[in-house]
């Protein structure tokens, strides 16, 4: 089910988040909109995040061994996702997660709430919520790099 009909609106949502980062350079990771907002490379590994938290939450796999969520909730962007090859290797790996999961949800769980810090939703909704939140911040990249950020 979800081959057919989600995976099409999800990579078509998931290419426009890598035409903002395309020729991305490592020195562009620091820049920011204003002081005090979130850099490039924070969002990258935010966005990721996300990804395997919505895993946990909506489609019935818990996040990796070893994968620390530290970019989700009232955190402070400390400058510290500095190294591009590492911030395409998570999110690469954080998509390809994501991938699965959907893939191996039961045709018959996308439509029952689920019940989340977040909201109760069902995993179809999650999935849309999902795709906005990509795209809202891929756009806050797009922005920053457009506009050369404030380092």
């Amino acid at each position: 089910m979800f081959e057919h009909t989600l995976l099409p609106a999800l990579q078509t949502a998931r290419s426009r988040y890598t035409d903002v980062l395309a020729n991305l350079d490592e020195k562009e990771l620091v820049w920011k909109l204003a002081p005090g907002s979130n850099s490039v490379g924070f969002l990258i590994r935010h966005i990721a995040e996300v990804e395997y938290r919505f895993c946990l939450m909506f489609f019935q796999r818990p996040i990796p061994e070893g994968v620390e969520l530290a970019t989700i909730g009232k955190v402070k962007d400390e400058g510290i996702y500095t190294d591009l090859s590492s911030l395409h290797s998570f999110r690469e790996a954080s998509f390809a997660y994501l991938l699965e999961s959907l893939a191996a949800l039961p045709e018959e769980a996308w439509d029952i709430p689920c019940e989340a810090p977040i909201a109760t939703i069902t995993p179809r909704q999650a999935l849309g919520r999902l795709i906005y939140h990509n795209g809202y911040h891929a756009g806050q990249i797009g922005l920053i790099r457009k506009y050369g950020g404030n380092e």
